[in-house]
């Protein structure tokens, strides 16, 4: 079969024109296996049409796929697409979806253990014989039916039957992996060096072999960094030192609170800027000499105490890691005592995470695709790929269905952020809320500005988003909030609300976007953009700084319009969108008109729209 013309297996009667051209492009691409960098705008079909394309060149080829995601909550719409595959056309595929070991843990006596405490815990049960759950998938040398048909519905309702069942989820999805031509998986299983290698030889799988698709990949830099960074506060430190002593134990880490004086008193006593860079030389020779062995002692008293004391979590673990990635950081990370509200605080910063992206080049080809992938240029040259093929396609959405506006009165630069500014602003959100029917939604750079304006609001917002917030409470308060219809959501740019979630048959009608999401003026900062202007030739304060916070903007703007008939306006609230420097970014995603009187141009809008629909209604009863 020629690779300019193949035949698709698609789960629709037809793809859109776009989609179309996306599956020979991605196809293409993987004949020559070369990887591809895809920007495709809400509506063009980009995970039906990357699966189609994949899946259809690895059954040729004999190759895997690996659909990535961000976020756990963006499994479900390849599960969906691959569902439907299945079903229409009677293939004989298996897919699996996994996500992390402890979010697919059943056994209650250790699966409400966090982080590190989690992962030795699980360990030692399994040494040790101990858990029941792994003892029996043992003994199942071949899961049952209703296991394979429940991890091909999600990792949900695989959790569910196994959970039924009295086995390991994580052990019965890694083993129906192993089988499977089709993997959806989490950034961290690929991103995360350590990970990537114990579970490829899980799932008996080679990246060589194998053809990923990266979902939202404008994340890919940002997530493979925050794998690498870490803090360390005397709090945590004071935190470990009581759990020493609710054992009994005669380690003193005394000399830990010691460092961070003695950094503090040296780096940044009578700074004005309250943070300073620090040096390997500025390291105590107790702390670097013999990282391991403290950090092996460290370790073995966490898990005494955890189980000792039944707790969830232990800072011991926490202090063992961060000296581990102490002793082994490298060039392109910055180290960074800083005096924080809480006290003194000493952070690793990843600014390039090289051991990630080494990774991802280990793949037999790539698609990295986003909505928001522009300037294209700019993400092949940050993750090494500057010789692959890439491709951009048109919104398949009329123009006229979405308004674009900007409100020039309001500013969240940090400058400027007030109590009479996070009034202006709620004020302005609630003269809009007044000229519209319907569900509005409103995106914050942060959660503090959020909180700041909402106490202002004259409506009530029954739907914000927290902090704190888990995905199971994150996926109600959507489900209410679609339900209604004329409710106001308040959530973060660049948040789980703001990508990935499809609020779909234009459940939403207008969208505020307020102020910018950018990075935080910092000493982090300021040696992100100098390393990105080494490394890409003057361009650090563009990649590291402006098109990272603007494309969070575009995104959120983006979950409006999600269909061919879908209606809403798009409010920028901020001066700086009509700035040169962010209007040539913004103007690659949407053209912003600047007229002053945008409520008369939101309430003339809305009328349109409900003539509209009132006219789709009568055609639906003739």
């Amino acid at each position: 079969m020629q690779a300019s013309d193949p035949q698709f297996m698609f789960r629709f009667d037809r793809p859109r024109e776009s989609q179309g051209r996306m599956m020979h492009d991605i196809y293409s691409a993987l004949s020559q296996r070369r990887s591809i960098f895809i920007n495709a705008p809400t509506g063009v079909g980009k995970t039906d049409a990357s699966i189609s394309s994949c899946l259809k060149y690895a059954m040729e080829n004999g190759k895997q796929v690996f659909f990535l995601t961000p976020k756990n909550s963006q499994h479900r719409i390849a599960v969906e697409v691959l569902c439907g595959l299945r079903k229409k056309f009677g293939l004989g595929i298996t897919y699996v979806d996994m996500v992390g070991k402890r979010n697919m843990c059943v056994n209650p006596d250790v699966n409400m253990r966090e982080g590190e405490a989690f992962y030795m815990s699980c360990e030692k049960l399994i040494k040790g014989a101990g858990c029941r759950f792994y003892e029996n998938s043992k003994e199942a040398q071949k899961p049952q039916e209703e296991l394979y048909e429940a991890a091909m519905a999600g990792h949900n309702a695989l959790f569910r039957e196994s959970f039924d069942e009295g086995v390991c989820a994580y052990e019965i999805s890694a083993r129906i992996a192993r089988e499977s031509n089709f993997i959806i998986a989490d950034y961290a299983h690929v991103l995360n060096p350590v990970v990537m290698k114990s579970f490829m030889r899980k799932i008996g799988h080679a990246m060589s072999d194998s053809v990923v698709i990266w979902d939202e990949a404008h994340n890919i830099m940002n997530t493979a960094s925050s794998y690498m960074n870490m803090s360390l506060t005397a709090n945590a430190i004071k935190r470990a030192q009581a759990e020493l002593a609710s054992i009994q134990h005669p380690m003193d880490l005394g000399y830990l609170l010691y460092m961070l004086d003695s950094l503090s008193e040296s780096k940044i006593r009578g700074s004005a800027m309250g943070e300073a860079f620090v040096e390997n030389s500025d390291i105590p020779q107790e702390v670097s000499a013999d990282a391991d062995k403290l950090c092996g002692q460290l370790d073995k008293a966490a898990m005494e105490y955890i189980n000792n004391k039944g707790a969830k979590r232990s800072a011991l673990m926490h202090i063992s890691r961060f000296i581990r990635l102490l002793s082994s950081h490298s060039d392109s990370d910055v180290i960074i005592v800083s005096r924080q509200p809480m006290g003194i605080r000493l952070s690793i910063s990843c600014l390039y995470p090289a051991a990630a992206l080494a990774g991802i080049r280990e793949a037999y080809a790539n698609v990295f695709m986003s909505g928001t992938m522009l300037p294209i240029e700019m993400h092949k040259q940050m993750l090494g790929f500057k010789d692959a093929l890439h491709a951009s396609y048109p919104s398949p959405f009329p123009r006229d269905n979405r308004l674009c506006l900007l409100d020039r009165g309001v500013s969240t630069k940090y400058s400027q952020r007030t109590a009479m500014q996070y009034k202006a602003i709620a004020d302005r959100i609630g003269a809009v809320r007044d000229n519209v029917h319907g569900n509005v939604a409103v995106f914050f750079p942060s959660f503090g500005v959020l909180n700041a304006t909402r106490r202002h609001m004259r409506y009530p917002v029954k739907f914000a988003q927290a902090a704190d917030m888990r995905s199971y409470q994150t996926e109600q308060m959507i489900r209410e909030f679609k339900a209604g219809e004329d409710n106001l959501l308040f959530a973060v740019m660049g948040g789980s609300l703001s990508e990935g979630i499809d609020y779909a048959n234009n459940v939403i009608k207008g969208i505020i976007i307020v102020g910018i999401p950018l990075e935080r003026p910092n000493l982090e900062l300021r040696a992100k953009i100098d390393y990105f202007d080494r490394k890409f030739n003057g361009k650090g304060n563009e990649y590291a700084y402006l098109v990272p916070g603007v494309v969070k903007a575009a995104q959120a703007a983006g979950r409006a319009i999600r269909g061919e008939t879908d209606r809403a306006f798009i409010l920028f609230m901020d001066m700086r969108y009509a700035w040169s420097a962010y209007k040539c970014i913004i103007s690659d995603f949407m053209a912003i008109d600047e007229t002053q009187d945008y409520l008369s141009k939101i309430s003339g809008f809305m009328k349109a729209e409900r003539a509209s629909a009132r006219a789709a209604r009568s055609m639906q009863i003739e």
